[in-house]
């Protein structure tokens, strides 16, 4: 009996995790939707090339904003055709660039006194340009014009040269709110100009090379431009994700739950808890819009004293799905399951459940979802999505990789968050919902839209107080997204990282959540390597149901 009533609870979760899977094709911005509500649930652009280089390929991440740059005139490559584009660039350089950019006159210029910068230096205008600008300035009488450019003295200059303010929200590892050049790079944040490396660093030691003081001051020169362009790619991105035909895919799930001792624990609850702090989760498969057909296997690790590995297959189509339950030690099968696949017609499985038939309506779905996304994009990606350089990301051998968008969220930005989600997009979300067909779909009625309505536009939500009362409870460790665009304009590696700590009554929880997930063999012809089960691999629904049903009589006699 108890296998049974187990196996029923196990494939209502894999359902949900299957209904998930499906939608992550069509909407990646799930992971930070489920960190919203984690949140809420507490106490509340192309350039054509002028030229070439030999050193900067074609697929290079900064090759059209540098041709761009010698377009424009403001930076020469070297007389051998080469960029050099990891060299450091200099601060000479530096003023070059600068001057050119900003079309700065170096002919009424006041009279410099450096002692390393005389009057027949081949950079002596230029230099005199940003000095007299108030962009650039030496030190000890000394414009040390061959000296590399740090990282900070980077974000100094642009600071001075564009008049940048920062909002004090960067919270790079390794930049203190004391360090001299804070302020400069909390400018550049703020203003979408640099979002650091991947591990959460800036590196303001580390020397400017050529390619990214083109990137960095490309962005200063105009950070509106480049956020609107973030919007714009990450909508033409989500739609032609919905409108993939076929790929391969593999993810990988890390899940690690830490929660406090309880009184009179068990060793059972216990071994449990030790379980929950590593869940490792594969998933390798593939997918095909028309005809619908989907497949992974699932392939789960669990450690701790309960140590045990076991694979899921499973198979959707737009009518059916099919799910091969593992016989492993940790949850034996009764005989008439071992190597069967169960079969759920998914209409009769939404009208158990309480749900709406059109919950499995693709068509409906997607559209919904496309509407979702756009609003989501439009009211948060100019704040929350930046464009950073493919170069400070990591991404897997093989992947096409073009751009790089990165969402992130700290207790910082956490206020100016709540406040576009609450007093923006939920309102208009509702707007969006306020469709007959979707409010079919959710399976809500038009009472409880209506209530929905009624309570944002009469409940006045003070959001200072909610955001100072979340950051008393929760401490955002890491929450980011980093979405890779290949040269196409679809996501060909996704990377999505929570790690929080919840503190309430002097105990605290963390929750860990890392999740990967790259395409292959897009729009190509693809292999299922399950394709539609049937015959003698197949137990419909309704026999499990029927052996349930036998087990409850057995147990009872």
């Amino acid at each position: 009996m108890e296998i049974y009533v187990t196996i029923y609870i196990l494939l209502d979760i894999l359902n949900n995790l299957t209904e998930r899977e499906i939608e992550m094709k069509k909407n990646r911005i799930a992971s930070f939707l489920l960190a919203l509500l984690l949140i809420l649930a507490l106490p509340i652009q192309q350039a054509h090339a002028a030229g070439s280089f030999k050193d900067v390929a074609e697929n290079y991440w900064a090759k059209d904003i540098i041709n761009e740059f010698v377009e424009a005139g403001i930076i020469k490559g070297y007389e051998d055709q080469t960029f050099r584009p990891n060299q450091k660039v200099t601060r000479g350089q530096a003023a070059i660039m600068l001057t050119n950019a900003l079309e700065l006159d170096t002919e009424n210029v006041s009279t410099i006194q450096y002692k390393d910068i005389k009057a027949d230096h081949p950079y002596v205008k230029e230099i005199a340009a940003v000095t007299n600008a108030g962009i650039m300035s030496g030190s000890n009488n000394k414009f040390e014009p061959n000296k590399p450019l740090t990282r900070a003295q980077m974000a100094t200059i642009l600071t001075n040269a564009f008049d940048l303010k920062g909002n004090k929200t960067s919270t790079f590892k390794d930049v203190k709110k004391d360090y001299y050049a804070y302020a400069a790079i909390d400018a550049l944040y703020a203003n979408n100009i640099t979002a650091g490396y991947e591990d959460k660093t800036f590196k303001p030691s580390v020397p400017t090379t050529r390619a990214h003081f083109v990137a960095f001051l490309s962005k200063a020169l105009d950070p509106n431009e480049e956020n609107t362009g973030v919007v714009d790619l990450l909508k033409e991105v989500y739609t032609n994700e919905l409108n993939l035909n076929t790929y391969e895919f593999e993810a990988n799930m890390d899940l690690g739950l830490i929660l406090p001792e309880i009184d009179e624990e068990t060793p059972e609850v216990a071994a449990w808890f030790e379980v929950l702090k590593d869940v490792q989760i594969d998933i390798t498969g593939a997918y095909q819009k028309d005809p619908m057909q989907f497949e992974a296997d699932i392939n789960v690790s669990l450690k701790g004293d309960i140590q045990s590995t076991f694979t899921i297959p499973m198979v959707m189509t737009e009518e059916k799905m099919w799910i091969k339950l593992p016989d492993s030690p940790l949850l034996p099968l009764p005989e008439a399951l071992k190597g069967k696949f169960i079969e759920f017609d998914l209409i009769e499985l939404a009208e158990l459940s309480g749900q709406p038939a059109s919950t499995f309506d693709m068509e409906l779905q997607t559209k919904l979802n496309a509407d979702i996304i756009n609003l989501f994009v439009d009211l948060l990606g100019k704040d929350f999505y930046k464009e950073i350089d493919l170069s400070t990301v990591t991404v897997p051998e093989g992947v096409d990789a073009s751009k790089v968008i990165k969402f992130e969220l700290t207790n910082e930005t956490l206020k100016p968050f709540l406040d576009k989600v609450v007093n923006e997009l939920l309102p208009q979300l509702l707007e969006v919902l306020d469709n007959p067909e979707y409010i079919k779909a959710l399976g809500l009625t038009d009472e409880d839209l209506a209530l929905a309505k009624e309570l944002f536009a009469t409940e006045e939500i003070n959001i200072d107080e909610v955001a100072s009362e979340i950051n008393k409870y929760l401490k955002i460790n890491q929450l980011d997204e980093i979405i890779v665009i290949s040269e196409d304009n679809y996501i060909s590696y996704d990377e999505s990282t929570i790690d929080i700590t919840i503190t309430a009554e002097g105990e605290a929880f963390s929750f860990k959540l890392s999740l990967d997930q790259s395409k292959s063999n897009v729009n190509e012809k693809i292999e299922f390597s399950h394709g539609i089960p049937s015959g003698d691999d197949v137990l419909p629904f309704e026999e499990l149901i029927k052996l349930e049903e036998e087990a409850l009589l057995n147990d009872i006699n």
